[in-house]
């Protein structure tokens, strides 16, 4: 596939931003309205009685799907730290998440202390799911720009997140 089609530029875009998603937390979903069942299921899941945790917004599950799907598993210690979350935090937020049958946990098999958090199917398929939204979101935008201007959009973003990735850091 040549490197400027728009499905190439359309990908780099889409790798882009599940490069930002790991970095920031968001407050707006990327879910379309007709996903609400799944809207729900997670706010349902976020809600422990007190307070309403991150997990409430799907773009923050979608956040851990992108960090997951990228190690295929990972321990709990680098998901804490990538999200920039205390351990306990993101224990609760795994247990929810776990409840749901969205992730499963495992023991690392070098060292059985480990924690090690990977995707289930459903997990991955609503994943996927979003994953092709955002693609589609994408695409339809790239449209209505010469493949110049894509390139040039490819650019500035791939430039603009290590920006993004200093800012968290200060």
């Amino acid at each position: 596939m040549p490197k400027n089609s728009l499905s190439a530029q359309t990908l780099a875009i889409v790798s882009l931003w599940e490069d930002a998603v790991c970095l920031h937390a968001y407050e707006k979903s990327l879910f379309p309205p007709n996903w609400l069942r799944a809207r729900k299921r997670l706010t349902k899941l976020a809600f422990d009685g007190h307070s309403r945790q991150p997990t409430d917004q799907p773009f923050f599950f979608y956040r851990v799907c992108v960090i997951i799907a990228r190690n295929a598993s990972i321990t709990m210690g680098a998901l804490s730290r990538t999200l920039g979350m205390p351990l306990s935090t993101t224990t609760r937020l795994v247990n929810r998440l776990s409840a749901g049958g969205y992730i499963k946990r495992s023991l690392d098999p070098m060292d059985r202390r480990i924690v090690r958090v990977a995707l289930t199917p459903q997990g991955h398929a609503l994943y996927r799911a979003i994953h092709s939204f955002a693609q589609q979101r994408v695409e339809t935008m790239l449209k209505h720009l010469t493949p110049r201007e894509r390139e040039t959009l490819i650019a500035l973003l791939t430039k603009a997140l290590p920006a993004l990735a200093a800012t968290k850091d200060a």
